[in-house]
């Protein structure tokens, strides 16, 4: 399947989708664009923002020319050979939100945009400096619902009322995180800070991500590579049930990203909810829908 049929088709079975690849490089706007006119009205993208915006380091081929012109001469690099995140000035930072505001307006202005997810990089730990990155969000992004996922202790379970206060003042929303319970883990937190609330389900495979905690690199596959459970799903549900009596609009996101766990978990999620999906079951759909 082209990846124009792909969408088409999952559009059938779903009616939001969260966009990774915009996390890499700054969409095209005539991408966007394209996920409009191949999607029926009420469907909503959510993006996730771009690695500079988060604190990560950038692949120098991702960088927009705009962008790129504002960096040193020999910008400091890491040990992978990406630009170091301490190397853009304010400067190239504007300019990255001005040009990533660019590339949403087609769905936001077809009201498809649902939330832009802001996940910190797993070095961005709390203090004033980031806090006040937070609360200019808003600012940066006008009209846009926003979302941030903590990767750092520091954050939650440390500073708990600090960080979610801080949410709370700007309108933006928490992401209830479900991830393996490893030692450095952020704790899975269900509290709304906005009339928007969040779920974004990583898997359980403890031992990808112990992995990864030890300086290996494991594939996508790897670290991904977990399958929900019934039980756990009725778990996810009930949490999730549970926060529409705080929350305007509540969205699960399965980012267990192996073979087609996301596709089938999503599915059992719905039938769970009382929600159609096709013939009851998850046959229906190709099991390499999202390869």
């Amino acid at each position: 399947m082209t990846a124009e049929a792909r969408l088409k088709f999952y559009a059938r079975f779903f009616d939001t989708v969260e966009v990774n690849s915009s996390y890499y490089a700054i969409p095209d706007v005539r991408h966007a664009a394209r996920w409009v006119e191949r999607t029926p009205p009420g469907f909503v993208f959510h993006v996730k923002a771009y690695a500079l915006l988060t604190g990560h380091h950038v692949r120098g081929a991702t960088l927009p020319a705009d962008v790129e012109a504002l960096l040193p001469a020999s910008p400091r690099r890491t040990s992978r050979g990406d630009i170091d995140a301490g190397a853009f000035s304010v400067e190239a930072v504007e300019a990255a939100f001005w040009l990533f505001r660019l590339s949403l307006a087609p769905l936001a202005q077809a009201g498809k945009l649902g939330y832009v997810l802001f996940q910190l990089a797993p070095w961005v730990r709390f203090g004033p400096r980031w806090l006040d990155y937070l609360a200019r969000l808003p600012e940066r992004m006008p009209g846009v619902r926003l979302a941030v996922e903590f990767r750092d202790r520091s954050w939650l379970p440390e500073h708990t009322d600090e960080t979610l206060d801080a949410l709370r003042a700007v309108g933006i929303a928490h992401v209830v995180v479900d991830a393996p319970a490893t030692a450095n883990a952020v704790p899975r937190l269900c509290v709304a800070t906005a009339p928007l609330s969040v779920f974004r389900l990583h898997g359980r495979n403890v031992e990808g991500w112990l992995r990864q905690l030890r300086g290996e690199e494991p594939s996508v596959r790897e670290k991904y590579d977990y399958l929900y459970t019934e039980g756990e799903l009725a778990e996810i549900k009930n949490a999730a049930e549970a926060m529409t009596e705080h929350a305007d609009d509540v969205f699960v996101s399965f980012n267990n990203n192996n073979r087609d766990y996301p596709v089938r978990n999503a599915l059992a999620l719905k039938r769970m909810l009382g929600q159609p999906t096709p013939d009851g079951h998850s046959d229906s759909l190709p099991r390499d829908l999202f390869a």
